[in-house]
């Protein structure tokens, strides 16, 4: 049997856990269009190693949108 408590905990991270995954997964849906193969890249050295699609300005453009 399980506890009410160990219940409830599991529902906040259960619950919690699905709303970021559905998030990401609407995200990925906007964004993905718009970048290429190459752009998961890491950016040339004088910027910081992230990703080449966080540079381009129509990606951030509608990131900041949602």
């Amino acid at each position: 049997m399980l506890d009410p408590e160990t219940g409830i905990i599991l529902f906040v991270v259960g619950g919690i856990g699905t709303l970021v995954s559905f998030t990401a997964f609407k995200v990925a849906q906007q964004v993905g269009p718009k970048i290429t193969i190459a752009d998961l890249l890491p950016a040339p050295p004088p910027r910081l190693p992230l990703p080449r699609f966080l540079y381009k300005p129509e990606v951030m453009e509608s990131l900041r949108k949602r």
